[in-house]
């Protein structure tokens, strides 16, 4: 057994015509969202031993039990509850997708949700495989690298001077970096 409860009618809002200007689709919006956030339904499960209510996202709003359902074990009370959720939820969501529909209707609304899905679908999109790596070894070999021997390769030597790290030292002291 399953009942919607909204807290009070849909009085406010007239969506027997589309909104003519977007000021006026945005009050729509937020008339079908408080009315949205009204939504309430129950249901029971277990043969009555449990009663949930939840919200139109399916938030637990109140949970009854009586105390027969503490008698029934664990796995037929955890049932129960699961049962009576599915069920409240599902109930809600109707009602919810029922008051969002006349402005779903809305070209503008039906573009942006559109967009809004397509986003969100990107978003949860898996992520993109790694790249390659080609690891040094799997490289061919190339022999016309310099040799390098753990220095600044900024330093260099002196014209006719071997490279070697005693140079590569009196370059550094010598302000050969900058002009000095």
């Amino acid at each position: 057994m399953h009942r919607i409860v909204r807290t009070r009618p849909c009085r406010s809002i007239n969506l027997d015509r589309p909104a003519s200007s977007f000021p006026e689709l945005t009050v729509l919006a937020r008339q079908v969202d408080a009315e949205v956030g009204k939504v309430r339904a129950r249901a029971d499960a277990g043969g009555g031993v449990v009663s949930i209510e939840v919200d139109a996202y399916g938030a637990i709003t109140d949970l009854q039990l009586t105390e027969s359902a503490l008698r029934v074990g664990a796995a037929a009370l955890s049932a129960s509850i699961a049962a009576a959720h599915r069920t409240a939820s599902a109930s809600a969501a109707s009602a919810a997708q029922e008051l969002r529909a006349p402005l779903l209707r809305d070209p503008r609304v039906a573009r942006a949700m559109n967009v809004f899905n397509a986003v969100d679908a990107f978003d949860q999109a898996p992520a993109a495989p790694e790249p390659h790596v080609v690891k040094r070894a799997d490289r061919a070999s190339v022999d016309d690298d310099l040799p390098f021997d753990g220095g600044s390769l900024c330093d260099v030597p002196e014209p006719g001077q071997k490279r070697t790290p005693a140079n590569r030292f009196s370059a550094v002291h010598r302000g050969s970096f900058g002009g000095g």
